[in-house]
């Protein structure tokens, strides 16, 4: 802090010598003048040492911010997290029929205690030598919390990657766009709820569940709320290992998979259409013991389809929506719908899920709506209760069946900790 003494000096000189009686008085003016400059000078020193201790604070704040960023700059490089999902299910007797549902082989009726996609993983972000840039990554596992210890571990997400004020470009097995978009509006992702559950018969097809693999992804900056996306999962010439990991999906083996998106997200809004084409090199089963024949699926085919989603928030409630036709691949035409409303820590959900056309499952038409809530426990976790009823309609192909209705009750906690 600085203080000019000089014009209050000049004042009170100008005071002093307008009085008649200190007029003819020069020594106590010499006094005077004398004790203003002792004055002067004790102010100037004051100021320089303020301002020493003002230069002194600034470099501590800084320091302080700087040791702030390193600390979060470690924090972003190595992250720990994991989530225990586990839930008390019971299943309708329909399930215990011994036929497939949609294809899918059911484990039975009854009541069991379910892991839902536990996990746990490690990933991180870390400044390069390229200018604002950095190396992103994650290595992920699946954790059998509530199952049998035979396949307790089984690998999820992988991917490395670099991330900047250009966008975003990984290599590796992940979620990708045609994914991420159904995902950003499904209140139950990893619960029985979930529109994918069943292997894709609550909604969307299974090309929403797990990930494919081999693949490249470049994610664009946002841009007023519009991001685009382009991915590709490719195999060598002439290789038979499956372009995706789950469900019917897996039938696709060799060849490749690509598609592209355009997702806006801004305030309350939420909306997103995809693109997918798929050329494997075939389509079908692979024995896992030897001999390893292989058995062609005829129900599914090489083809594109497309995806739209949309939703809004408002206050405490949201809504959510839906339309997928991949019908040409054989996956066909799917809506999902869903509705949240929240009361203090608890959210109330409804959901509606429709599949249609899809000659991977016998073109059955199939409904599935569910109701349940979650209450809030941290900032992540929470506690959660939900009753699905999917029912099917009756076909004759490939043996008669009568319509069928598959309850389930979930009852359970999503733990969640790390980032």
């Amino acid at each position: 802090m600085s203080f000019n003494i000089k014009p209050v000096l000049a004042a009170i000189l100008a005071a002093g010598l307008a009085t008649p009686a200190l007029a003819d008085d020069a020594a106590l003016l010499k006094q005077m003048q004398e004790q203003m400059q002792q004055m002067q000078a004790q102010i100037e020193a004051m100021s320089k040492k303020l301002a020493a201790q003002g230069e002194k604070q600034e470099k501590v704040v800084a320091q302080v911010a700087k040791s702030e960023e390193e600390g979060k700059a470690r924090t972003k490089a190595v992250q720990l997290y994991g989530q225990l999902r586990l839930s008390a299910d019971n299943y309708s007797s329909d399930f215990g029929t011994g036929t497939a549902v949609a294809g899918v082989t059911p484990g039975g009726k009854g009541t069991t205690i379910k892991s839902n996609a536990s996990r746990f993983g490690i990933q991180g972000e870390i400044p390069t030598s390229l200018d604002d840039t950095s190396m992103i990554y994650r290595a992920e596992v699946l954790y059998g919390a509530a199952d049998n210890t035979l396949n307790e571990i089984q690998w999820r997400e992988a991917f490395a990657g670099m991330k900047g004020n250009w966008g975003q470009a990984r290599l590796g097995r992940f979620d990708v766009a045609y994914k991420t978009t159904l995902t950003a509006i499904d209140p139950w992702n990893d619960n029985a709820p979930q529109s994918r559950g069943f292997s894709g018969v609550q909604g969307s097809s299974a090309l929403h569940s797990s990930y494919f693999t081999n693949t490249a992804e470049y994610v664009s900056p946002s841009l007023n709320g519009f991001k685009v996306a382009a991915w590709v999962s490719t195999q060598l010439d002439d290789e038979n290992s499956n372009i995706h990991d789950a469900g019917p999906i897996s039938n696709y083996q060799g060849g490749d998979a690509k598609g592209f998106g355009v997702k806006f997200n801004q305030g309350p809004w939420y909306a997103a259409i995809d693109w997918i084409d798929i050329n494997s090199d075939r389509i079908g089963t692979t024995a896992s013991t030897t001999p390893f024949t292989f058995t062609a699926n005829t129900k599914m085919h090489n083809d594109s389809g497309w995806q739209m989603a949309g939703g809004y928030k408002a206050g405490n409630w949201s809504v959510g929506a839906f339309y997928e036709d991949v019908a040409d691949l054989g996956l066909g035409k799917n809506v999902y719908m869903n509705g949240t409303y929240k009361l203090g820590k608890t959210t109330l959900i409804a959901t509606y899920g429709q599949n249609r056309d899809a000659t991977q499952f016998f073109n059955r038409d199939i409904d599935t709506w569910s109701l349940g809530a979650k209450h809030a426990l941290t900032k992540d976790s929470e506690l959660f209760a939900a009753w699905v009823n999917r029912s099917e309609d009756a076909y004759l192909a490939p043996a008669a069946t009568a319509a069928k209705d598959y309850q389930i009750l979930t009852v359970g906690i999503n733990a969640k900790f790390g980032y």
